[in-house]
């Protein structure tokens, strides 16, 4: 492949285009006696593999040592997150003394069921890690690169 062949531009806007176009997940959980919704948006590779990198593994869980970061810490960093009841989106950001922003969501994580925390850290690495692998893998099946023929 030549470079006249490679339309970089057009990559680079239909990356942007998936990324806006993202929808957002939403996971069934249970908070105190109810069920609500979380709904989050996906981030952006670099805004998850940041927010990863800021959390290392716990030297002592597996799953963390698998992933590569902690996965509890990572979720209840979230940013964009709010419960859906019924058909009400309820924001979960609050005003400090100061008049500042902050989220909830930390303390909303921490009382959710094991099932909740489960559901949730399994749908945002599906999110973040599965999905974008398998737009990748399905691309790779239409492009002329994959059908190189190996060596023999």
């Amino acid at each position: 492949m030549n470079n006249e062949d490679f339309d970089l531009d057009a990559l680079l806007a239909e990356a942007d285009d998936l990324i806006a176009n993202r929808e957002p997940e939403l996971v069934d959980v249970k908070l105190g006696k109810r069920m609500v919704g979380v709904r989050y948006m996906p981030m952006s590779g670099t805004d998850w593999r940041t927010l990863t990198l800021k959390h290392p593994p716990r030297p002592d869980i597996r799953q963390d040592l698998n992933l590569g970061y902690n996965v509890d810490a990572v979720a209840a960093a979230y940013t964009d997150v709010v419960l859906i009841d019924g058909d009400k989106v309820v924001s979960l950001i609050r005003k400090d003394a100061e008049g500042n922003d902050y989220s909830v969501w930390p303390k909303v994580y921490a009382r959710l069921t094991k099932t909740g925390l489960d559901d949730v850290t399994a749908s945002m690495w599906a999110a973040h890690e599965r999905a974008p692998e398998r737009l990748v893998v399905d691309a790779g099946k239409a492009s002329p690169g994959s059908r190189k023929k190996k060596p023999s």
